[in-house]
């Protein structure tokens, strides 16, 4: 029997932030949970937490800033993308998956919910007038959706207001 896991997906600098700030909470509230949580990267931002028994580093899901170089590097990140997914499936029962962004949640977010698992996404605190991209992508996909900014119902109306974590 495979081990049941919840899925971190974060990315660097913010998100990763905002994942520890997650996990933290977690940790406080829930001091007999017994859940073991497995992550999804960026290269280079894994946390360092005794609740998560694995992490798979991926290359960014896109480069914000030169659009030409993402159409020419997408085929090799959705092979790596899937490539990590069946890893993960292969060893992993997950039950849920949960991100603070970035849009390298959009992918494995898609692949796992059509495998049935639930999925979470808490924008990013940064956002007060203007939408992520993960965030318009994910509104859409995400079981529950938080806000962290009270000005963000008007993107996201059916978003829960969670506050900043």
């Amino acid at each position: 029997m495979k081990p049941k896991v919840i899925l971190l997906i974060y990315g660097s600098g913010g998100h990763r932030t905002q994942m520890e700030r997650f996990l933290h909470k977690i940790a406080n509230e829930n001091m007999d949970l017994d859940v073991k949580f497995i992550g999804i990267t960026e290269s280079g931002a894994s946390i360092n937490n005794t609740k998560i028994v694995e992490s798979f580093e991926q290359p960014a899901f896109r480069n914000k800033y030169f659009s030409v170089m993402n159409l020419v590097k997408t085929p090799k990140k959705y092979f790596n993308f899937i490539s990590c997914f069946f890893k993960i499936k292969k060893k992993y029962d997950v039950l849920s998956v949960i991100s603070t962004g970035p849009g390298l949640a959009i992918p494995f977010s898609f692949l796992f919910k059509r495998g049935h698992s639930k999925i979470v996404f808490i924008e990013t605190w940064s956002r007060f007038e203007t939408q992520s991209y993960a965030g318009k992508v994910m509104y859409r996909l995400a079981d529950k959706f938080y806000i962290q900014n009270k000005s963000q119902v008007k993107f996201y109306p059916k978003a829960i207001y969670s506050g900043l974590l």
